[in-house]
């Protein structure tokens, strides 16, 4: 694993179109891209359990565990982090806000409360009610100008002492080949067109200082995909593979392809492209805590 390394650049001519984007539902209604169905699922699990060998365990600032009574995280997906928490801390109270949620109708621990919201309307609790707010892949769905009256929120609703965590990307990588290059431009140029800057993940620390947050920490991790790099590449390898088939109706024209089967068929070289390029996908933790006074 690489840690702080540089950030490469790259630039394209391609023109990309953004007209079939206008269809898309507003944030209030439903996130960037289409409701993904199972497919999000697998991706939202593998993303986990890559993101926790990451960090070794489900975060990483320096909360008190014995502190832990209630925990809010915001944008839960599949639900697997709040899950895993609970049942690793069965004395404190989960919640979960999402816009759209993926989480199992039934079978999950008693300390769990999943919540359909909308986080950028506000957050649905009272002052100072958690220890710790924790965000996955949530940001990069929000858009930009929306990021600090979001914070603000969660600054708000934390107890005196309580962490916020956010792990996110930038969507860049290092060292990539052609068809992995063109295919994150695409979705850059989407996520922009939609007034989201994915590189606005790089300054999480320092909008968390301007909220007011202090022993503020913001870190860069460089992961490996692709199975050149062993179990935790493979598994990066195979997680973008399904976000890439589940969105393939979505992006094929863009891509200059004429059929969904002939992008299928052209993704299928990943692979062999990163056991060429050894590519390193950037993400970023940070996290800061409320004063005491």
């Amino acid at each position: 694993m690489k840690i702080d390394s540089d950030i490469e650049s790259y630039t394209s001519s391609t023109e990309i179109n953004t007209e079939w984007m206008d269809n898309i539902p507003t944030y209030e209604e439903s996130p960037l891209v289409p409701d993904l169905g199972e497919g999000e699922i697998d991706h939202s699990l593998m993303q986990h359990y890559s993101y926790k060998y990451m960090c070794q365990g489900n975060f990483t600032s320096p909360v008190k565990k014995e502190n832990l009574k209630k925990c809010l995280e915001i944008g839960y997906g599949s639900g697997i982090w709040m899950m895993e928490m609970a049942s690793e801390y069965p004395n404190c109270n989960f919640y979960g806000i999402d816009i759209q949620p993926k989480t199992p109708d039934s079978t999950f621990p008693n300390n769990c409360e999943f919540i359909k919201d909308n986080v950028k309307k506000g957050i649905p609790f009272p002052d100072e009610t958690f220890d710790f707010v924790y965000l996955r892949m949530t940001m990069i769905y929000i858009e930009s100008n929306k990021w600090k009256p979001v914070i603000s929120e969660i600054f708000r609703v934390l107890k005196k002492g309580g962490w916020v965590e956010f792990l996110e990307t930038d969507m860049t990588f290092k060292s990539s080949g052609k068809i992995l290059k063109s295919i994150m431009k695409f979705w850059i140029d989407m996520f922009e067109a939609k007034k989201i800057e994915p590189k606005l993940t790089r300054q999480l620390g320092t909008i968390l200082s301007e909220t007011g947050f202090i022993n503020v920490l913001n870190k860069k991790y460089s992961l490996p995909i692709g199975s050149w790099a062993g179990t935790l590449g493979k598994i990066r390898s195979q997680s973008l593979d399904i976000w890439l088939y589940v969105t393939a109706d979505i992006s094929y024209k863009n891509l200059g392809f004429d059929t969904k089967e002939e992008y299928l068929k052209h993704i299928e070289n990943l692979e062999t492209e990163y056991s060429e390029f050894k590519p390193y996908g950037d993400q970023y933790i940070a996290y800061g805590q409320k004063p005491l006074n």
